[in-house]
């Protein structure tokens, strides 16, 4: 399929010509994105095709008047039209007294691990096929197991960016991913749903891996446990603690929180708020990552992040405008809606660099404790304080470095600043995980001691 790197880069820049002629200044963001999925629901393939997301983003500025407009159509004369649209909002717009400007220019980094040739060349009868496979081996491995939901499915495309300040560039991408969710029946209803996924920039999937892993997990949940309320040991997977630190801790670590005062480390950098064992940095050019580019949804070089270092805290993370507001450089965390035009600060790719041993090697250590795969609520966290109150699931029972099955309803609480100081091992088992708002997590699982478990009432 046709490289449109220049074609959109193009594009963008001889729309900034004509919006610069009656703007101080503008921005266009576009892409052109192919996705590609086949999905079963309750054991049955029930769709398989091919979709396209296409749009252009435009932000124009008069005075410190800000309009942005939309456009799915990329033709010239469409995106000049919504150029125009954009200036007419920013000319009705009230000012903003805090507006410094776009993104000025600067040097790109390198990035690798991005595109893979073979995935645009991929029918969806690739993906049916695929699917099938894992759908019948995860049925065949499993005694009773159900097949509620699976997937196999691709993005890639391209995109570019220009502004009236010289910055100009373009990227492209491919994604490629699988996903079952298994389950089974049991004596008194259903299993959870035991979701296991991998996620590629390339069409190596981990088919076996997937299903083997769902399988393993799913013989434990068929039995059920009884849980126990206070102070556990409790080990969470790389997917769940990257669930708890985006929605707990993660707001308090962005520019818009340290500059509106809502957040508890505004004034802590350098301090230790966490404990040795843990570090963390958003690396927006880790090779291969899901979230890797060549530049964030303004056009800013993505650059690698130290956040937590061996528990000190070390910087946080920034658009342009929070960033211009409080006196320093973009950490090229900038993620853009397309259709309202509003920026937010999202994270690319969360790394912790793992410990060592299994996940089998750490839990053979605990006498008495959780295994926990998932968690339910964790959008509910206080971002201002860290404060989480979450149902595990799934979520399994350790006794004496066993997984004696399934508990059901367990939930786990506390504060997340405070967890983070009570980290006990780290596994050496480290994988990519979703998070949502297209952020990812590569990290391993992490037992923690001491966490406030409660009970589900008989």
């Amino acid at each position: 399929m046709k490289d449109r790197r220049d074609e959109l880069l193009a594009l963008a820049e001889k729309a900034v010509a004509f919006g610069s002629k009656h703007v101080d200044q503008i921005e266009v963001y576009m892409q052109d994105l192919f996705n590609t999925e086949a999905e079963v629901a309750i054991g049955q393939i029930n769709s398989a095709n091919r979709t396209q997301d296409a749009g252009a983003a435009i932000r124009c500025i008069v005075g410190t008047r800000l309009g942005c407009a939309f456009t799915n159509k990329l033709d010239q004369a469409t995106i000049q039209k919504a150029v125009k649209q954009a200036i007419a909002a920013a000319k009705s717009s009230t000012e903003d007294a805090t507006w410094k400007g776009l993104p000025t220019k600067a040097k790109y980094s390198e990035v690798s691990g991005t595109w893979d040739d073979a995935i645009p060349e991929k029918e969806p009868g690739v993906f049916v096929d695929l699917l099938a496979e894992t759908s019948q081996k995860a049925t065949a491995q499993s005694e009773g197991g159900i097949v509620g939901q699976a997937g196999v499915g691709s993005v890639f495309g391209w995109s570019a960016y220009a502004n009236s300040l010289g910055v100009g560039a373009a990227d492209r991408s491919t994604i490629a991913y699988i996903y079952i969710v298994l389950l089974a029946p049991t004596p008194t209803g259903m299993t959870p749903g035991i979701i296991e996924i991998d996620v590629q920039r390339n069409f190596d999937l981990e088919l076996e891996r997937v299903v083997t892993d769902a399988v393993k997990y799913l013989k434990v949940a068929k039995k059920t446990v009884d849980g126990e309320t206070g102070a556990q040991t409790v080990v969470f997977t790389g997917n769940a603690i990257g669930t708890l630190l985006y929605f707990a801790l993660l707001p308090s670590a962005r520019g818009d929180s340290i500059v509106r005062e809502k957040s508890i480390l505004a004034d802590k950098l350098g301090d230790k708020i966490a404990s040795e064992k843990l570090s963390f940095l958003d690396d927006g050019l880790r090779p291969g990552a899901w979230a890797t580019s060549l530049f964030d949804d303004e056009g800013v070089p993505r650059q690698s992040t130290p956040v937590i270092e061996k528990g000190k805290l070390k910087s946080f993370v920034w658009d342009t405008y929070w960033a211009n507001r409080h006196g320093v450089e973009s950490t090229g965390n900038a993620s853009r809606n397309m259709r309202t035009g509003v920026i937010s600060i999202q994270p690319s790719t969360l790394v912790v660099p793992e410990g060592k041993g299994s996940l089998e090697d750490l839990i053979s250590d605990i006498d008495s404790g959780y295994l926990v795969k998932g968690l339910q609520g964790a959008h509910s966290s206080n971002q201002d304080t860290g404060d989480f109150s979450v149902v595990a699931n799934p979520c399994f029972r350790i006794i004496d470095g066993e997984l004696t099955g399934c508990v059901n309803g367990q939930m786990v609480a506390g504060g997340a600043f405070d967890l983070i100081q009570k980290v006990d091992k780290l596994a050496g088992n480290s994988r990519q995980y979703l998070l949502p708002g297209g952020v990812a997590i590569h990290g391993p699982s992490i037992s923690f001691s001491g966490v406030q478990a409660i009970a589900k009432e008989s």
